[in-house]
């Protein structure tokens, strides 16, 4: 997928994105993994991910694959600078349902593909593209219980 992190802000303006886990870890691309802000003297242009402005005070990036299914923050910076600095502005910031592949949000779930498995009880959700599955439920049964698990 792409274009998952979207923000609004002046055409024309250079902005970034960080993605933080709710320890409030910030991810590092090249690593592949969350730190703490600085760890071995990092700054902002160690853990930017770039967006693009494409006009009407819009900026879309694509949220880093390689993050793990989860809840983040995703903080959006106006670059002041040549480059990214941990003195940038704030643009904003959103939270974001992240599987693994794609963004879960309750429209998808909702508004998109869903199909199940009759023999299984699995419910496959899909992402816009209607292929990239993006939740999975398995429902067990029991005697006076039902269960979901998501995955």
């Amino acid at each position: 997928m792409a274009n998952e992190i979207q923000a609004d802000y002046s055409s024309g303006e250079t902005l970034y994105a960080v993605i933080r886990n709710r320890a409030g870890q910030v991810w590092y691309p090249a690593g592949q993994s969350f730190e703490d802000w600085g760890t071995n003297g990092r700054t902002a242009a160690d853990y930017d991910l770039a967006l693009t402005d494409k006009g009407g005070n819009r900026h879309v990036g694509d949220f880093d694959a390689n993050v793990p299914p989860g809840t983040y923050c995703v903080q959006v910076f106006q670059q002041l600078g040549a480059t990214p600095a941990d003195t940038d502005t704030l643009a904003g910031s959103r939270d974001i349902i992240w599987a693994g592949n794609a963004e879960v949000t309750a429209t998808k779930i909702l508004a998109n593909k869903a199909v199940q498995n009759k023999a299984t009880g699995t419910i496959s959700y899909y992402d816009d593209d209607n292929e990239t599955v993006i939740l999975t439920h398995t429902l067990q049964e029991g005697g006076s219980a039902a269960t979901r698990t998501v995955g």
